[in-house]
């Protein structure tokens, strides 16, 4: 995994010893950072920015912890003048609303994190741009007011014609009980399908459902959908799923001339 990361960034190297200094080398590099940026983050003004972004072709294969680690080394290439947290441990305010399983693409992922000092956001949207991994593309950054509350996420993948019937009898049943059950772990964790962020359908050969955001207790998981369609062998086979959008509580922006930026301006 770790050779996966570096080749990303076109980091090739012949020894496997080098790989422990130059991680030290790095987080030398970030704590530098942090300690230049924590004052600056006590006297100017910080600003939230949520980032569109796609994670695709190898990309999918590393984990929700790695793909933190590539966007830390891709802002810190960027040169960004990041807020750090404060202590003892500072770490640049990176979140994300909705950690994505592994093996899973996704088209319109979403990250956030806090910038110190006066913004423009064309120049922040090149700045990353140049320094994006092969997989992943920037489709679109504007600034957000608050923390952002995650609703649910909506998924899609294609299925074999002669499933298609026997799919949708089973979505027919699913939708009449009213709601999805499973155990995990020997704990119940259910779904309603009468919740306003579910949604099960097939559109000709392509399955499109959406999952909502546990309020309280866990989350139905897509794959614990997919078993409920006794289409979990897809996943093993080699079937591509993608999570084609997070839906999040939306806000209104901060009042600004440039409050959004599109990957195409």
């Amino acid at each position: 995994m770790v050779c996966l990361l570096d080749g990303f960034f076109a980091f090739q190297f012949q020894s496997t010893a080098l790989q422990p200094a130059i991680a030290l080398l790095g987080w030398l590099g970030l704590f530098r950072i942090a300690l230049r940026n924590r004052s600056s983050t006590l006297t100017e003004s910080v600003t939230r920015i949520r980032i569109h972004f796609t994670k695709c072709g190898d990309l999918r294969w590393i984990s929700h912890r790695d793909l933190a680690r590539v966007w830390e080394r891709l802002l810190r290439r960027a040169e960004l003048n990041l807020a750090f947290s404060q202590g003892f441990h500072p770490k640049p305010k990176i979140s994300f609303p909705s950690a994505l399983t592994l093996g899973i693409e996704a088209l319109d992922e979403v990250m956030e994190l806090e910038l110190v000092g006066d913004l423009d956001l064309l120049d922040i949207k090149q700045r990353i741009q140049l320094q994006m991994p092969v997989g992943m593309d920037l489709l679109s950054l504007e600034k957000q007011v608050g923390k952002t509350r995650l609703l649910g996420a909506t998924y899609c993948m294609h299925i074999p014609q002669e499933v298609v019937q026997a799919t949708q009898q089973r979505i027919d049943e699913i939708l009449e009980a009213g709601s999805i059950q499973v155990l995990r772990d020997d704990k119940p964790v259910e779904c309603s399908c009468s919740d306003a962020h579910f949604e099960i359908k097939l559109e000709g050969n392509k399955l499109v459902f959406s999952i909502p955001a546990a309020e309280f207790g866990t989350s139905l998981r897509p794959s614990e959908l997919l078993q409920q369609l006794h289409l979990e062998s897809l996943l093993s086979d080699g079937t591509l799923l993608s999570r084609t959008h997070v839906h999040l509580e939306q806000k209104t922006p901060q009042h600004s001339s440039v409050s959004r930026v599109a990957a195409d301006q």
